[in-house]
């Protein structure tokens, strides 16, 4: 049996489309459990009459009385779920129909399995393959390429091995806690079965920290790395999240040179700099054209001059403001 994690926040706008997704999958064995996260709207009403309509389907309800953030809501999936078999779906998001059937498939050949994932937000990625692959390779397209990508929700996963070893999402990670989870499950398993299917169907979520105001949950995505690099990686997949950590410092920086906020600026700025100081920029010199030309531009604008650089990613989000 398959168990699908739903965290829900403020999601009745897309809640009856997500669930009429899993209801239309070819795979039945299957339960849901659907974890309420202090929502204000009507989340809870409309999951109760989801549960009553549907009782040929085992459905579990968890509310929560205040918001604790999506790591809590999918631990709490974690702890309930009785599936030999995991995923994770977030409520504005749905499935196509041979989700769960094309993840078991991949799960019978390796020890984890990854489809495609496609809508708005994701651009077009890297040529999809499908196969086998190592935990080594696994983990060199992981972060260089984006055909894996670092969600979770395009995943199966043991349930029996994330209890054995101990693997909970990290509450503390407000930024990439999903990326660190796949990583410390990685430490357990050698082969990933890979579809080049797009099955998993996103939707841009303008409400995310990742598009919120720039506040000290973006600032989390620096101890992300210092857990990740803590990890018993080789040392070439120490390189890979290395080369990351640079990109994400810079992306980290535009973010707030973006957000245009002087108070944001005075306390956060000089703990960026100090990261970026002390991360493999020269690792980056020499590799970071894989993240991409315009980023590996801005790099070595960066390296150059910083304060140019401040000056060049203000100016152009001012004028793309007045556009």
């Amino acid at each position: 049996m398959i168990s699908i994690i739903i965290p829900c926040y403020n999601a009745e706008a897309y809640l009856e489309e997500c669930f009429k997704s899993i209801k239309a999958q070819t795979y039945k064995e299957l339960e849901v459990i659907f974890i309420d996260d202090g929502s204000s709207d009507s989340s809870w009403a409309l999951l109760e009459g989801i549960r009553q309509d549907n009782p040929e389907i085992a459905i579990t309800l968890y509310r929560n009385k205040q918001n604790q953030g999506v790591s809590v809501a999918r631990n709490i999936g974690i702890r309930a779920a009785s599936g030999d078999y995991l995923t994770f779906v977030d409520a504005d998001d749905h499935l196509a129909p041979q989700f769960l059937e094309r993840l078991l498939q991949g799960k019978k050949r390796g020890d984890m399995a990854v489809v495609g994932i496609g809508g708005a937000g994701f651009g077009k990625g890297s040529a999809p393959f499908q196969g086998l692959i190592t935990k080594e390779r696994f983990v060199y397209e992981f972060w260089l390429t984006k055909h894996l990508f670092g969600s979770c929700n395009n995943k199966l996963y043991s349930r029996k091995l994330i209890l054995r070893h101990d693997i909970f999402f990290d509450p503390s990670l407000k930024i990439m806690e999903d990326m660190f989870f796949n990583m410390l499950y990685c430490q357990y398993i050698d082969t990933i079965y890979v579809s080049e299917q797009k099955l998993y169907y996103y939707r841009r979520n303008e409400t995310s920290v990742m598009h919120q105001k720039f506040s000290e949950n973006n600032m989390t995505v620096i101890k992300t790395f210092h857990k990740l690099l803590a990890l018993p990686f080789t040392k070439e997949e120490q390189k890979i999240i290395e080369l990351h950590q640079v990109n994400s410092l810079l992306w980290l920086l535009r973010l707030l040179y973006k957000a245009d906020d002087k108070e944001a600026t005075k306390q956060y700025e000089e703990v960026i700099l100090q990261e970026l100081a002390t991360a493999n920029t020269s690792l980056f010199f020499k590799s970071g054209w894989q993240k991409g030309f315009s980023r590996y531009v801005t790099f070595l604008l960066y390296q150059l001059h910083p304060k140019c650089y401040k000056k060049v990613i203000t100016t152009y989000y001012k004028f793309k403001k007045r556009r």
